[in-house]
């Protein structure tokens, strides 16, 4: 099981930080949508060249567009590129398209239909992510959550899972043996000490 960890809404500054924390630790070190759009790929370009050992996701949440978005957030530095579910199942396959063998297409099915869903349930190699929507004002129940994406999506083989992930929804994600990744933002990044969080993250899944 992998770890990724989100940044999101923080400064240039606070991100350098946590790169040299995280960097090593976390399987993928994703960028989040918030860095995306404050600062763009050209402004985040030169910390990515900084991470030497972790994978890295841009969540770009695709929704048209896809060719172009996919082929230029691979040009700069990207290994995980993120395509929202609810875009057209066309725009789906051009950001597959654009995905080689030695990258990954992230499904994100935040707030996505099950009928959307079948639509887009047939690429193999891409990662499905189980997305709970915070703003919902609820709490994520993520095994419940994964049990019955599985038994609704047999075919699908790869399975990440974020949305107010923390360390007993870990633990319990690892017991069931199904998500390859679970993603962690705020638990880490807002914790008075990060990598001592991550950490704990990390020896629950390892």
């Amino acid at each position: 099981m992998k770890i990724q960890v989100a940044i999101d809404r923080k400064s240039l500054d606070d991100t350098k930080r946590f790169i040299s924390l995280f960097d090593g630790l976390a399987n993928i070190i994703e960028f989040g949508t918030s860095l995306i759009k404050d600062f763009g790929f050209n402004d985040i370009q030169p910390i990515v060249r900084q991470i030497s050992s972790s994978q890295i996701l841009y969540d770009t949440k695709t929704v048209d567009e896809g060719q172009y978005e996919f082929k230029s957030g691979f040009q700069f530095g990207a290994d995980y590129l993120t395509v929202m579910g609810s875009a057209s199942p066309k725009t789906i396959q051009l950001c597959s398209n654009e995905t080689s063998l030695h990258q990954r297409m992230v499904i994100d099915l935040t707030d996505v239909s099950e009928s959307q869903i079948a639509k887009i349930d047939q690429f193999n190699s891409a990662i499905y992510l189980l997305h709970h929507n915070n703003d919902l004002g609820v709490p994520i129940d993520a095994t419940a959550m994964v049990s019955t994406f599985v038994q609704n999506h047999p075919k699908v083989k790869h399975i990440a899972i974020a949305g107010g992930i923390d360390l007993e929804a870990a633990a319990n994600l690892k017991k069931q043996g199904i998500v390859e990744t679970i993603i962690v933002g705020g638990s880490i990044t807002n914790d008075p000490d990060p990598e001592e969080k991550l950490k704990q993250f990390l020896n629950i899944v390892k």
